[in-house]
C-alpha cells in the first residue's frame, strides 16, 4: 500500500473477489490481530492465514460486500493507526442480503520500504448488559 488510505479499497477488492492472497499481502509476517470468530487472537500471519484462506473459500456462490464506516486516519512518517466500523454483508447470487454484521475495527500500520503494511488489527463488538450477547449491528 502505498497510503494507509489504501487498506480499506484494497480490503474491500479483495474479500469481493474472495481472494485470499491479496487480502494477506495487506498484513505483516508479525501482523497481530484480535478477531472476532474461532481463536479470537493470532499472533502472526502464519497462524491467521488459514482462517482467512478458509472463510474466503467456503463462500460458494455468495459474495461478501465490506463497506467501511466513520474511519478516521492517524499516521506519522513510519507509523499509523485508523479506526471506524466495519460491515459484511454475504449477498446470494441474485445480490440479495443473507445475513449482515457491523464491527468496530482498529488497524495499526507501520511503514516498510514497499509501503504501508498492517501489523496491528482489532475487530470487535460491543456486548449487551441485559444478555451478553454481541452486539453485530451498531
Amino acid at each position: 500500500m502505498k497510503e494507509i488510505e489504501d487498506f480499506f479499497e484494497d480490503y474491500k477488492n479483495a474479500v469481493w473477489q474472495k481472494d485470499a492472497t491479496q487480502l494477506l499481502k495487506l498484513y505483516d509476517k508479525e501482523v497481530v490481530s484480535f478477531d472476532m470468530w474461532d481463536l479470537g487472537y493470532y499472533k502472526n500471519l502464519n497462524e491467521w492465514s488459514p482462517d482467512i484462506e478458509n472463510w474466503l473459500s467456503s463462500l460458494g456462490e455468495e459474495k461478501v460486500k465490506v463497506d467501511f464506516e466513520m474511519i478516521q486516519v492517524f499516521k506519522s512518517d513510519t507509523s499509523g493507526f485508523a479506526s471506524g466500523l466495519i460491515e459484511f454483508q454475504a449477498l446470494n447470487s441474485q445480490g440479495a442480503v443473507l445475513r449482515k454484521m457491523k464491527n468496530r475495527i482498529t488497524v495499526g500500520f507501520s511503514k516498510f520500504n514497499n509501503g504501508w503494511k498492517v501489523v496491528h488489527q482489532h475487530i470487535s463488538a460491543p456486548v449487551s448488559s441485559e444478555d451478553l450477547a454481541a452486539i453485530l449491528d451498531l
